[in-house]
């Protein structure tokens, strides 16, 4: 089953969905995860028409929160560990090699070799404390 966007619902709503309402309408019928959005519309609807001078309830926005958590879709697997592991493996050749070759060229190289890893992994790391940080300020 696919579901109609929270804008297409909402269209339904407040009577937009030109066209479209009798197919959104009889969807709803049938789905009740889209009714339950529905339903939480028009809950804040008659929360901000009750005091619109005072905003909406205490607790309206934590319950916008909790409805948006059960809908929103699990996030896909992440594979971090192949990314992590490739070059901490590069590392560990490169430091046998500088260790079987010996001499400061073989030193040289191992040193270089760390110093590229951790250019090349200062980036992702910068990324995902970003995407962490963002996802955790938009609540």
């Amino acid at each position: 089953m696919t579901h109609p966007t929270p804008g297409e619902l909402l269209e339904l709503h407040f009577g937009e969905a030109a066209g479209r309402a009798e197919r959104l309408a009889a969807h709803v019928r049938r789905c009740e995860a889209c009714r339950l959005l529905l339903d939480d519309v028009a809950w804040v609807e008659r929360l901000l028409a009750v005091a619109p001078d005072d905003g909406p309830a205490a607790d309206g926005l934590a319950h916008v929160f909790a409805r948006i958590d059960a809908l929103r879709p699990a996030p896909a697997p992440r594979r971090a560990g192949l990314r992590a592991g490739l070059p901490s493996a590069a590392a560990i050749l490169v430091g046998a090699l500088a260790a079987g070759l010996g001499g400061p060229t073989a030193a040289a190289a191992f040193f270089t070799a760390g110093t590229l890893v951790t250019l090349s992994l200062a980036p992702i790391l910068i990324l995902e404390s970003q995407k962490r940080g963002s996802g955790a300020a938009a609540r």
